[in-house]
């Protein structure tokens, strides 16, 4: 039987928070190479920008597809943790080395300033309180802000489905001519629908498959340039397909809406969109002083129309940047006209430089540095497992009669490279407990299975540990699977499997010598509990004081109201000769004290010097564990070269 307790982090926060991190890197990739080649055409931004938003919503797949690029950084020195803190209650790292090793003190990680004081054993085992699982509220609230823009991105499709529904279509001569001039001047296959409706003040174009252009009631009191502006500008966003961008670009905001690139590149690329369509419709023969003019007159409509309506449409004007759209429309000239188009030469060019940077951020994984933090060595075998604790931020491990479903969970905060001497007490046997060396190499996930104990030795998580349990039941004998690049691989070669065991061996020796130490302390521990009791019930004779009490307070009651000097000096000297006699006995209890203290002294002097060769035997600990690391990694790297490492869906297993 065995019982694991290791922290787990969620993969659906990393899920998130990496892709979008990566997305960051790409969108200012993209910014610097728009400065530095000086591209101010706005198709060609504009372009630039919805590569971006498409490159992010894929990022998450792009990931997982792409082989990885590893990039070495820097090594992070050991983190060191206050010293009334809980170790285990510190640890935020989803990865991490677990091995068996002995002992009843909890001592810090090599690196730290000190060491917390070594206590008296207590007779019952200490009640943690329940931390607060701040990873579940991140959860429950990234999904609580993520449904609520997703209903409202729902609600917009449905109202812009309405309104599209109760449209009427416009079968005028002169708006049909007029829309079959701007549909060949932008090239289309077919005219776009035009339709009046009742629930529009401004132009809106709406729908993907089949794009709507929506005109306001009003629109028959227009003049011809008027209404061949507003029609340019509309069907200039058909042929962008700018209302597939926007409803992209509200759906990348609703599921990365903690990132500031989702927002920002929402109304950056509504912005972009808008001085598009503005220049094609002055690009089309617009005059800049009436388009102005008409542009502010849908800004006032906008501004008295009551409420707000969520449809998904691109609207001719929304609230806001009046001032910058109109500046720019009368400081265009004609001149602007040759970058109106984009050509597909441009194009090509945007892409063939934007798919290296693409890449590069969905494959960069960093390496080294943080990743020594270790490896995980679990070795529990057919006892249940209890913490006895030791010192006032030990933790209680419950026991366990028979193999969990699921490993427990215990609760952490951020370490890079950390180190902590746990001891234990099994019920079953006594002095096995656990060492723990925590790390954030998520690039070196690993379980080594043995198919004959319950042996295990993996770097991970508690979902790796629950798939490996679920493996078991589905591959026979001893395997070793592991992560590379995010995909699953199974090791199903002896000879690998034993040479990746013997990286482990040399902390079996320090294991030993930790469980001998760990075995030293707990019976230190046991000492100084007894001594402790020991100097609570120091007891002394105390001689009976009663009659000279009783002497004292009759004649005191004898004085009565009124007493002369002599008379007080008198019942003074008897109160002071009390005193003396009971500092005598004080000062006798003191002596037999004092030399309990002394065998308290020396006890606390072996365990401290008990708890410097274990902090030495950590620091021991965690270079095998870097050095065990380091060979693991290239022991996988040669198993994927050379075929003895199965993709884990070709072995019989499935993906987590």
């Amino acid at each position: 039987m065995m019982h694991i307790v290791i922290p787990a982090s969620s993969n659906l926060l990393m899920q998130l928070v990496n892709p979008a991190a990566r997305s960051v890197m790409l969108a200012g990739a993209a910014g610097l190479a728009l400065v530095i080649f000086r591209v101010k055409a706005t198709p060609a931004r504009l372009f630039a920008w919805k590569a971006v938003l498409c490159a992010a919503l894929a990022m998450p797949i792009l990931g997982w597809v792409l082989p990885s690029l590893a990039i070495p950084l820097p090594s992070v020195p050991p983190f060191t943790t206050p010293e009334r803190a809980t170790p285990l209650d510190r640890v935020e790292s989803r990865n991490f080395h677990l091995t068996a090793t002995t002992g009843t003190t909890l001592q810090h990680a090599p690196g730290g300033s000190e060491r917390p004081p070594v206590v008296p054993h207590s007779r019952e085992p200490q009640q943690v309180a329940s931390p607060i699982h701040w990873t579940a509220v991140a959860i429950a609230l990234y999904l609580v802000v993520a449904g609520l823009l997703l209903v409202r991105m729902t609600v917009g499709l449905l109202i812009g489905r309405r309104v599209l529904r109760a449209s009427k279509a416009i079968r005028e001569e002169r708006l049909t001519a007029a829309l079959s001039r701007c549909a060949r001047s932008f090239r289309l296959a077919s005219i776009p629908r035009c339709a009046e409706s009742q629930m529009v003040t401004v132009p809106v174009t709406m729908g993907v498959l089949r794009p709507a252009i929506l005109l306001p009631p009003t629109w028959s009191a227009w003049d011809e340039a008027k209404l061949d502006a507003v029609l340019a500008h509309e069907v200039s966003h058909v042929a962008r397909r700018d209302a597939f961008t926007q409803h992209l670009s509200v759906l990348h905001r609703a599921i990365f809406w903690f990132s500031p690139l989702a927002w920002w590149l929402d109304r950056h690329l509504a912005e972009l969109a808008e001085q598009a369509s503005d220049e094609a419709a002055l690009a089309c023969g617009a005059d800049s002083n009436d388009y102005a003019r008409a542009l502010l007159g849908f800004f006032e409509t906008l501004h008295v129309t009551p409420g707000r309506v969520w449809w998904q449409g691109v609207a001719m004007a929304k609230a806001g940047r009046a001032e910058r759209r109109v500046e720019r429309i009368l400081s265009w000239n004609k001149e602007g006209a040759i970058t109106m188009g984009m050509k597909k030469s441009v194009a090509m060019v945007i892409v063939v430089l934007g798919v290296p940077f693409i890449f590069l951020a969905a494959s960069i994984h960093a390496t080294g540095g943080h990743a020594a933090g270790g490896a995980l060595l679990a070795q529990q075998q057919a006892s249940p497992i209890a913490t006895t604790p030791a010192a006032p931020s030990a933790v209680s491990v419950p026991a366990a009669t028979d193999r969990p479903a699921a490993p427990a969970e215990a609760t952490s905060a951020s370490a890079a490279s950390a180190s902590w001497s746990r001891g234990s007490r099994g019920s079953g046997r006594s002095g096995s407990g656990f060492f723990y060396a925590y790390g954030d190499d998520d690039d070196n996930r690993f379980v080594i299975v043995s198919g004959k104990t319950d042996t295990l030795t993996m770097s991970g998580s508690s979902q790796d540990a629950r798939h490996v349990e679920r493996l078991r039941k589905q591959i026979p004998g001893d395997f070793i699977w592991f992560q590379r690049d995010e995909k699953s691989y199974i090791i199903r070669d002896q000879a690998t499997i034993d040479r990746a065991r013997s990286f482990w061996a040399p902390q079996d020796e320090l294991g030993k010598k930790q469980d001998a130490l760990g075995k030293q302390q707990d019976a230190l521990g046991k000492q100084q509990d007894a001594v402790g009791r020991r100097m609570e019930q120091v007891k002394v004779n105390v001689p009976d004081m009663s009659a000279a009490l009783d002497k004292l307070k009759a004649e005191l009651k004898a004085l009565g109201a009124t007493a002369t000097q002599d008379q007080l000096g008198q019942i003074q000297s008897e109160i002071g000769d009390l005193q003396s006699r009971i500092g005598d006995i004080q000062s006798l209890a003191g002596d037999q004290q004092s030399k309990v203290g002394e065998e308290m002294s020396a006890l606390g002097e072996q365990q401290s010097k008990l708890g410097e060769q274990q902090e030495q035997l950590g620091r021991q600990q965690e270079e095998l564990a870097r050095q065990a690391t380091q060979k693991m990694k290239q022991l996988f790297e040669e198993a994927i070269k050379n075929g003895k490492a199965q993709p884990e869906s070709q072995s019989g297993g499935g993906a987590i």
